[in-house]
Parts: structure tokens; C-alpha cells; sequence
């Protein structure tokens, strides 16, 4: 038996708290502390909405995984019980709802504010709208009606655009979320896994878990996408299957460590 308490029941008030707490740090390590680097803005015209739009899309990109410690401080306030699992799905929900619209919707409109700055010179690359999903859907919609006589990845001709690449693009915030919810689960049964370590061994291993876990993710999600084999070569893999095809290794992560934990657990 793991010494985290087992209880049942609705959750207490205030799991926010250790939330925030088991996240802020490394928030402002790999997101604020690199940001500020590089404060203030570059001289250009719209710099700060450029800094913005950087900020906007890391935060977006690492909520994601940050869910991890997340589920960890949430397993180490309510125990292994099935209120922990239901506070789980409320912070995770609610953290990759945050994550997915600021990297869909803002960022791009972010993005789109700054390029509008330099008026004619960026008025083709913004023909179909901010990249958001709907700015996404409308350029797949003209590449298929209009195939060009060749694709391309200019950001100065999205018109030339791979459909696939476009596909990925759409598919990859969503792909993100689900991510984020799994990884909330490794974090809790991490959390349960360790209990019975001593306090620098299950410090350690659990950073270990974490880290490593986020990195192969990323790492697949990279591997995975279809840009570089597009330039490589100009295969055309599917953007679908490239957006989805890298959580197979979390989703295996998540039923690894919950049979270990039940093994464990019930001998």
C-alpha cells in the first residue's frame, strides 16, 4: 500500500492552490524566464504585439505539459480515490480549454495583428485570415479547389500551401489538449507510485518521470509532423495521422504506470 491516504467523496475546496503552486515554477522557468531575456521588444514597428505573440504561443505550448505536476500536487492534497481522478478531469479541462485557446485563436490573431503592420508587403500571406481553425479550414478549401502547380511552404504564399501541412496544423492544438489530460493522469499515479520513496529519491524520480515523458512526447510530435519530410523529399504524409500518431506513447505511459500502481496496490 502507497502511503497517500485513500479517501472518497466530492473534492475539497482550495485544489487550485497546490495547482498553481506545483506549476508556477516551472512556468516561469521555461516560459517568463526566457521571455524576459529578451524584454524589452525588438526596435521594430509592433514589436510588443510580436513579444505578446511569443508569450501567447509558449504559454499556449507548455500548459500542456506542465499537467504533470499538476496531477501530482493534486495526488499529494487528496490521495488515491476516484475524487482525486474527478479533480483531475476539472483542472485538466480547464487548463487545456486555457491552453487550447490561447494557441488556436489568440495567438493567431496575434499574429495577424503584427503582420498587418506592414500593409501591402504581408497582405497575400494574410489572404484567408489569422491561422485560426476557421482561417485554416477556408486556405485547406482553396488549395483543394485550386491546386497549385506546385506546393510550397512560403509563409509568403499560403495559397501554395501542402493540404496535409494545413491538416496537421488544425489537428496538432487538439492533439495538445488530449495530451494535457493524459498527462495529468501520469502525474497522479507517479505521485502514487513514489509515496513510499524517500523524499529525495521520489523528488528526483518523479522530476525523472515528468521530464523524460514530455521530452519523448515532444520529441514524436516533431518526428512525427509532416514538414520535414515535406521539404526533405516532398512526401506528403497524412497531417491527421501526424497530429495523433505521437500519443500512443503517453496513452502507453498512462496504462503502464495505472497497472504497476494496481499491481502494487492489490498484490
Amino acid at each position: 500500500m502507497s502511503r497517500l491516504e485513500i479517501k472518497d467523496g466530492p473534492p475539497p475546496p482550495g485544489i487550485w492552490g497546490p495547482v498553481v503552486r506545483a506549476m508556477l515554477p516551472w512556468y516561469l522557468l521555461l516560459v517568463v524566464g526566457k521571455l524576459v531575456l529578451i524584454w524589452p521588444p525588438f526596435e521594430e514597428e509592433a514589436s510588443f504585439v510580436r513579444w505578446l505573440w511569443m508569450f501567447v504561443h509558449d504559454t499556449a505550448l507548455i500548459l500542456p505539459f506542465l499537467l504533470f505536476a499538476a496531477g501530482v500536487a493534486l495526488a499529494r492534497r487528496l490521495g488515491y480515490s476516484r475524487r482525486v481522478l474527478r479533480a483531475s478531469a476539472v483542472v485538466g479541462i480547464s487548463v487545456v480549454a486555457v491552453s487550447y485557446g490561447l494557441g488556436a485563436w489568440l495567438a493567431p490573431e496575434l499574429d495577424d495583428r503584427y503582420l498587418a503592420n506592414f500593409g501591402a508587403e504581408t497582405e497575400e500571406m494574410r489572404q484567408f485570415g489569422p491561422q485560426t481553425p476557421v482561417g485554416i479550414l477556408r486556405n485547406i478549401r482553396f488549395v483543394e479547389a485550386s491546386p497549385p502547380a506546385e506546393y510550397s511552404l512560403r509563409a509568403s504564399t499560403p495559397r501554395q500551401f501542402p493540404p496535409n501541412v494545413l491538416r496537421w496544423e488544425l489537428h496538432v492544438p487538439v492533439a495538445l489538449a488530449v495530451f494535457g489530460l493524459i498527462n495529468v493522469l501520469i502525474g497522479v499515479r507517479s505521485a502514487e507510485l513514489t509515496a513510499d520513496m524517500t523524499r529525495g529519491s521520489r523528488r528526483n524520480t518523479r522530476v525523472a518521470i515528468g521530464v523524460l515523458g514530455g521530452m519523448a512526447f515532444f520529441a514524436c510530435h516533431i518526428l512525427a509532423g509532416p514538414v520535414e519530410s515535406f521539404l526533405r523529399d516532398g512526401t506528403m504524409r497524412s497531417g491527421v495521422a501526424a497530429a495523433w500518431i505521437p500519443l500512443a506513447l503517453p496513452a502507453a505511459e498512462a496504462l503502464l504506470l495505472a497497472f504497476i500502481v494496481r499491481s502494487r496496490r492489490y498484490g
